[in-house]
């Protein structure tokens, strides 16, 4: 539909997982890849914990929707649109993509263009609507590599933050610059200084005490609108 490379209905069992639960309007909805998939109740890691459950209200209700996908592009979530967001009215929309498009051929300047059509739409069908977009997640799998991946991370992540500049309301928000992926302050934002033990085996994802770190810096981020 869009031009992409991709079988996109590949993840048709996993948006039916989300469709079966009775749709919540007004939430806090994160949209995007495995950082994402691995904390929502439709993960197959299921020791880590799940982010809709944690990060709550400051009543205790629900904050947010989780409709994370692993392996997915900004193609998958620029297709699943009128599924995975739109009917679910969202009142801020947490993004994140890029790892899996460069494996998929895309250039950085590409992902971006498709990531900003869903930033649009929803700024078209949700006047005042915040969004964030992070930047490219750091893992251990690519520690002290100079390689087409970490020249894609690099320029991706600037094009990224200088699209969200342009926008109201969109926040680019840098993974690798948050002090929790790091033993020392004076590594913070070093994709090769990155802490190994909160991540699982396959050196590329967070673990349980990984995700638990996560869900403070998701407070601490959405603490205004929680």
């Amino acid at each position: 539909m869009f031009g992409s490379r991709l079988r996109v209905k590949r993840f048709e069992d996993r948006i039916e997982k989300y469709e079966s639960v009775p749709i919540q309007k007004g939430k806090i909805l994160f949209y995007g890849h495995s950082l994402f998939t691995r904390c929502s109740f439709i993960t197959g890691s299921k020791a880590n914990p799940v982010l809709a459950e944690e990060v709550r209200m400051k009543d205790g209700s629900q904050a947010i929707i989780n409709h994370g996908f692993g392996t997915s592009s900004a193609d998958d979530l620029l297709y699943y649109y009128s599924r995975m967001v739109r009917p679910y009215e969202p009142r801020a929309l947490v993004l994140i993509t890029g790892s899996n498009d460069v494996a998929y051929g895309y250039s950085p300047s590409e992902v971006v263009e498709i990531l900003a059509r869903v930033v649009n739409w929803a700024k078209a069908d949700f006047p005042g609507i915040r969004i964030f977009c992070f930047g490219f997640d750091p893992d251990v799998k690519h520690k002290g590599e100079k390689n087409f991946y970490t020249r894609f991370r690099t320029e991706y992540n600037q094009i990224l933050e200088d699209f969200c500049a342009r926008q109201e309301n969109c926040e680019y928000v840098s993974l690798v610059d948050q002090p929790f992926y790091f033993e020392n302050p004076e590594d913070v934002g070093d994709y090769d200084s990155v802490r190994e033990d909160i991540f699982a085996s396959d050196r590329n994802h967070l673990n349980p005490q990984g995700y638990v770190m996560f869900m403070d810096f998701i407070r601490e981020l959405l603490d205004d609108l929680l």
